[in-house]
């Protein structure tokens, strides 16, 4: 009897870890964006793709920001005219840093490393995350 238990206990693992993937494929964290030229001074660019903001400002140079609300994953939008971010899926509203203004939102905005590579592009690590204040200058 032991040894009937033990068998069926052996397939029945084989056939779970057949059916769990070994590897989950997911979108890179840490990504090329660009040659800094590439970025306009003033509103922040908006890359859809990796659904990030990118500002760039003479003084204080480039940062990125994450476009994902903290509250359900909305895309926020940036409006230039109160320079706040913006969900449009239930009204939370981030300031310039992130912070929110107004919720449903339980937390502020990520903001993302950006370095620049050996070869004169922008890169971005979501996995790193930093402070609103956090530039690099180029």
């Amino acid at each position: 009897m032991a040894a009937l238990c033990s068998a069926v206990g052996v397939s029945l693992g084989a056939v779970v870890r057949f059916l769990v993937p070994s590897v989950f494929y997911g979108p890179p964290q840490s990504f090329k964006i660009g040659n800094p030229g590439d970025f306009p001074y003033g509103p922040p660019t908006f890359l859809a793709d990796e659904k990030i903001f990118v500002f760039r400002d003479r003084e204080r140079g480039f940062a990125v920001a994450s476009a994902v609300c903290t509250h359900l994953g909305c895309t926020v939008a940036y409006f230039q005219n109160d320079r706040d971010f913006h969900c449009p899926c239930h009204g939370s509203v981030f300031s310039p840093t992130g912070a929110v203004l107004h919720g449903p939102a339980p937390r502020p905005l990520n903001w993302f490393e950006i370095t620049l590579t050996r070869d004169g592009q922008l890169r971005v690590d979501k996995d790193k995350t930093v402070p609103p204040t956090y530039r690099l200058m180029v």
